[in-house]
């Protein structure tokens, strides 16, 4: 699956031509980055899908669209969990050995993830978390190939919601400003190409 197809069947006719710095980006994160993602974030930029799944992008002002914030929260969750409550992480994070890496959630609180259990970004395969629960389920490929049965709406992941309209499911762009409220306003370094 191209992500330019991916594009074609999410409604974008060109790439939005979002620009990141993907050193700074893979050293906030801690680690190399799947190919397929680096495409998909200059094809797409900061948006999601039909208002209910979001796909986090390095370098943009709101902390819960950025892809090194959502990581952080997620691991300053964990950690809280283990105090508070002295519970385990509901699922294992990077940078621990095989540990899931945070891309997506959904407005239900859902989470998608890559399993990080290879050198390799590329080999990386996809996993998902319930808001609640813990009937994770599992995907057996790449990020692209994840979103094309995501916007096709074949994706085999009971908590996420089948499609309130006809398919393919588009995309809605978004700027990656911050808005206020909960969202922290973080430090923009990433731009669209058309810019000065």
């Amino acid at each position: 699956m191209s992500v330019e197809q991916l594009a074609a069947d999410a409604g974008l006719s060109a790439p939005r031509r979002y620009l990141v710095d993907w050193e700074r980006a893979e050293a906030e994160i801690g680690t190399r980055l799947p190919a397929d993602y680096k495409e998909y974030v200059y094809w797409f930029g900061p948006g999601g899908f039909e208002d209910y799944l979001y796909i986090c992008v390095p370098g943009v002002e709101n902390s819960m669209q950025e892809l090194a914030a959502i990581l952080a929260r997620e691991q300053t969750a964990a950690r809280r969990r283990a105090e508070q409550f002295k519970l385990p992480p509901r699922v294992p994070l990077f940078p621990e050995p095989g540990g899931w890496l945070p891309w997506g959630y959904t407005t239900g609180g859902d989470a998608v993830y890559w399993v990080t259990s290879s050198d390799d970004p590329d080999r990386w395969t996809i996993a998902g978390r319930p808001g609640r629960g813990d009937d994770f389920a599992y995907f057996d490929g790449g990020f692209a190939a994840f979103l094309h049965t995501y916007v096709w709406d074949t994706v085999e992941m009971h908590f996420l919601s089948e499609a309130e309209e006809d398919v393919p499911i588009p995309f809605e762009p978004d700027d990656g400003e911050w808005l206020g409220g909960p969202a922290e306003r973080l430090e923009a370094y990433g731009r669209f190409e058309t810019e000065q």
